[in-house]
């Protein structure tokens, strides 16, 4: 779900320059360095994605979108089914390097509220030098619950400058259900995250240039750009492995306690409506941003791959 879309480039992605940063999460490591080989058929879950994260370039917010990702994993354990993405689309690359990528899926297991978790990676290097750099986490619960999603999107674009967009994802309309903004946004306490964000002196409210995207968000939505200045580099790495880092682990600790495993009793005609609200935002979310700006940035066959796998994964099509 790419809520900044990337403009039209022919035949190159569109010039929002970045740089690596970070190395590590605290100082250590999140994975090793040593290259897995990288199978090419489906289920080659953990090698595979090891091998793709070795290969792609660090920075510091993709270390902290991968902490985050473990940690979910972790606590949701046997509740998500082992990874059937194929090699081609959890690793894939091109130019030499110049454009990296790489998308993971896991599906929930009969019988729990998780949906999926998706994981997502795109780099694509200009011929100026300058990049762009895109990392996601989402984990989308299904009819078992009205429960939010959890969201996450980190997108660089400069080497001092970040968008974060961090949420508990709605999936009611909010001024029609009070209680479900007391129930998983007033009574756990979740605003104080985007508080703290919000006070951090280089931080400024970001606009998405999407009508549709800007009444999606909850009212705790962490919607900022982060603009440390030209050669701040370092002030940048600081600010997303300090602050950014801790406010995104502890939102996901709320989503993980008061979401993740939440049930809820709904009448048939309730649970269809839910059901058909999250299609129709994932629906769009593919079709306006993946599949949009995926080709801006890969060949059109890998794009085509990508987008046919994520397809897949939130609409059940290809």
């Amino acid at each position: 779900m790419i809520a900044a879309p990337l403009h039209h480039r022919p035949p190159s992605p569109a010039p929002l320059p970045c740089s690596t940063a970070g190395r590590t999460l605290r100082g250590r490591s999140l994975f090793s360095t040593t290259l897995c080989a990288v199978s090419s058929s489906p289920g080659g879950s953990t090698r595979t994605r090891e091998a793709a994260v070795a290969r792609m370039p660090r920075l510091a917010h993709r270390e902290v979108m991968l902490a985050l990702a473990r940690k979910a994993e972790a606590r949701l354990g046997g509740r998500l089914l082992p990874s059937e993405v194929p090699g081609d689309v959890t690793w894939f690359g091109e130019d030499g390097g110049a454009a990296l990528g790489s998308v993971d899926v896991r599906r929930g297991a009969p019988g729990s509220s998780i949906d999926l978790m998706l994981e997502a990676w795109f780099h694509r290097t200009l011929p100026t030098g300058s990049a762009v750099d895109i990392t996601s986490l989402i984990v989308f619960l299904n009819g078992t619950t009205d429960a939010p999603h959890f969201l996450m999107e980190l997108i660089q674009g400069g080497p001092s400058s970040l968008v974060v967009l961090l949420d508990l994802f709605p999936r009611r309309d909010l001024p029609l259900h009070p209680d479900y903004i007391d129930r998983y946004y007033g009574a756990t306490g979740i605003d104080s995250h985007r508080q703290s964000i919000a006070r951090i002196p280089q931080v400024r409210p970001y606009v998405s240039p999407s009508l549709l995207v800007r009444s999606l968000w909850s009212p705790t939505a962490v919607v900022v750009d982060v603009q440390c200045g030209e050669g701040n580099e370092s002030v940048l790495e600081e600010i997303v492995l300090g602050q950014l880092a801790s406010s995104a682990m502890a939102v996901l600790d709320v989503w993980l306690e008061h979401c993740a495993g939440s049930l809820v009793e709904m009448d048939a005609a309730e649970r269809e409506s839910l059901v058909a609200r999250d299609k129709m935002i994932s629906t769009t979310s593919v079709k306006l941003n993946f599949s949009a700006n995926l080709p801006k940035m890969f060949e059109n066959d890998v794009a085509d791959r990508v987008v046919a796998e994520i397809n897949k994964a939130f609409l059940g099509t290809v």
